[in-house]
């Protein structure tokens, strides 16, 4: 009884691995995550007002696919010269930088399949 409880935990972990979206497109020309090596680098600069680069400003993707894509880390620091970067599946995403009580205006980017290891330039202003 117990070999046939593990056979079937090992196949439903199996039928539930196998799961996953197909690349496409969305209805809204938007794209939806495919391969997992359809990564695109999505990189920039945060710069104040005043167009000088601010460092440890945190830089939060947010999925504006449905449904919304995993994002590995939660935030990603800018360096020293105000610099950030991100490599993520293709989908549809919104930046945003925090530092402190400041907030940025968002920034919206598609990071399109076929642009494979292509770095985006996605400049963030943090007033």
């Amino acid at each position: 009884m117990v070999g046939h409880v593990k056979a079937v935990l090992l196949v439903g972990l199996l039928v539930l691995g196998g799961c996953g979206r197909e690349a496409g497109t969305t209805s809204d020309g938007g794209t939806s995550a495919g391969n997992p090596t359809d990564l695109v680098v999505i990189a920039g600069t945060v710069v104040d007002d005043a167009g000088r680069p601010v460092e440890g400003a945190l830089v939060q993707p947010r999925s504006l696919d449905e449904p919304p894509l995993a994002v590995p880390e939660l935030a990603v620091m800018s360096g020293p010269d105000g610099r950030y970067e991100w490599r993520l599946a293709a989908g549809r995403y919104e930046f945003t930088a925090l530092k402190g009580e400041r907030t940025g205006v968002p920034a919206e980017v598609v990071a399109a399949p076929g642009t494979v290891d292509a770095a985006r330039e996605v400049p963030l202003r943090l007033p």
